[in-house]
């Protein structure tokens, strides 16, 4: 038999208890769904097509499953919509990324003020 110190004893039983307490509370902070998968097909492989569904997977996904959704997530989806021409989709969006993420408030009341004055530019209607 070998003989151990009972204090080298205890402390890899701590640090083994310990290991196995944060593998076991460890978990994504957040959902990230396929967005690495959008980003290569929108950046690498110069495909957009996919990006606006994944995009909207991944933020459905993360709901209805109560996962975080990552920031930044919903801003990209509300641009991918004010692209294709959904102002008020984009707005919708860039809202609900101040919800999520309060710090990005000055950013996204950016962008709602331009995609509002655009929209007002277009209809005519003045402020």
């Amino acid at each position: 038999m070998i003989n151990v110190h009972p204090l080298y004893s205890l402390k890899l039983l701590a640090f083994i208890s310990l290991t196995l307490l944060l593998n076991g509370c460890a978990h994504e902070l957040f959902y990230w769904g396929k967005y690495e998968d959008s980003l290569i097909e929108r950046y690498v492989d110069n495909e957009n097509a996919h990006t606006e569904t994944y995009l909207n997977e991944l933020i459905s996904e993360a709901e209805i499953d109560r996962l975080r959704i990552p920031p930044g997530i919903c801003a990209d989806y509300g641009f991918s919509l004010y692209k294709r021409g959904d102002r008020i989709g984009a707005i919708n969006y860039f809202e609900k990324e101040k919800l999520l993420y309060p710090e990005a408030t000055p950013f996204m009341t950016k962008l709602i003020d331009r995609v509002k004055q655009q929209n007002n530019s277009t209809t005519g209607v003045t402020q």
